[in-house]
């Protein structure tokens, strides 16, 4: 009786110790479970994190591409395509309406500043920014000129001392006047066989003034520009060089340096032409421009703030 007594309590402790067994594994199991869901919520938090910030990071870079303005000068009848492409410009395409696309070349600048001319009527621009990683980032707007009125446009002469005068119209140009400052007015009439364009040169005014000049045309329709004109010092040119990098003899330097302020400075190699315009106030400009092997014949030049220019020509063998 005392055997089965003993054998009944060995079978007993025998199965508690297995039910022991069983409850560590399932807890092992449930916290192995559990960490690997942990696991799974932290690598979801990281890869969410890395993404959103890519999205973000893109968000930003393509919003840092937009800063460009596309505005009419009504002074000049010209439109202004001008602004900052972090990425470098390699062109700009425009059309007006539905003509054919013109191109403007660029190097990589990221600082634009052109000018178009400004047609009569209602038209629409298209612009197309392809910066140096060939994305291109098309822009739209629309713009009215009166059809009815005379067009207008003031520029500096070739030689910095004169104003270009330039009036244009759809009909018969009857006069155009102009007037420094409160001075005495002067009047120009057309050629005869060109009545509808008539173009002149005014002699400039030493310091600053203001000019103001008036089309009339045949229907007594009128369009006046006034201009502030600084007076041009015709003994200063900009001045321009061409160097080749000490340390790179493929590299070659272009510069150019002007007091009053510089314009653009602009490089041709073997027939192509490359342009830099200047920032406003900008006195000193220099671009490198690296060649391969080869002959190469250069023209570099320098326009300053009054249209005065500056070139010189080189032939280097790399």
């Amino acid at each position: 009786m005392n055997q089965i007594l003993a054998v009944e309590n060995n079978q007993k402790n025998s199965k508690k110790r297995k039910n022991t067994t069983a409850d560590i594994k399932k807890v092992i199991t449930v916290f192995c479970v559990i960490a690997i869901l942990f696991g799974i919520a932290i690598t979801g938090q990281g890869v969410y994190a890395i993404v959103n910030s890519f999205k973000t990071d893109t968000t930003q870079e393509q919003v840092a591409e937009q800063n460009i303005s596309i505005d009419s000068d009504t002074n000049t009848g010209k439109v202004i395509i001008s602004g900052t492409v972090p990425n470098g410009v390699q062109s700009i395409i425009y059309k007006w309406n539905e003509d054919e696309e013109q191109t403007i070349t660029k190097n990589g600048e990221t600082q634009i500043n052109e000018e178009i001319d400004l047609p009569v009527g209602n038209n629409k621009l298209s612009v197309t920014i392809v910066d140096m990683k060939n994305s291109s980032t098309p822009y739209t707007k629309e713009f009215t000129a009166d059809s009815t009125l005379p067009q207008l446009a003031l520029s500096l002469s070739e030689d910095g001392s004169k104003i270009k005068v330039v009036a244009k119209d759809t009909v018969a140009l009857s006069y155009v006047t102009y007037q420094w400052d409160d001075g005495d007015v002067q009047t120009i009439y057309p050629q005869a066989g060109s009545e509808a364009q008539l173009e002149a040169e005014i002699e400039g005014m030493p310091g600053k003034h203001t000019l103001t000049v008036i089309a009339v045309n045949t229907s007594n329709k009128t369009t006046k520009k006034t201009q502030e004109v600084d007076g041009v010092d015709n003994s200063s040119k900009p001045t321009v060089s061409a160097s080749i990098d000490s340390t790179d003899r493929s590299k070659i330097i272009f510069s150019a340096s002007d007091t009053n302020g510089l314009k653009n400075l602009s490089f041709t190699i073997n027939g192509q032409r490359y342009e830099l315009p200047a920032n406003e106030n900008q006195t000193d400009l220099q671009y490198t421009f690296q060649v391969k092997e080869g002959h190469y014949s250069i023209t570099v030049e320098a326009e300053n703030i009054y249209g005065q220019k500056q070139a010189q020509n080189f032939i280097y063998d790399y």
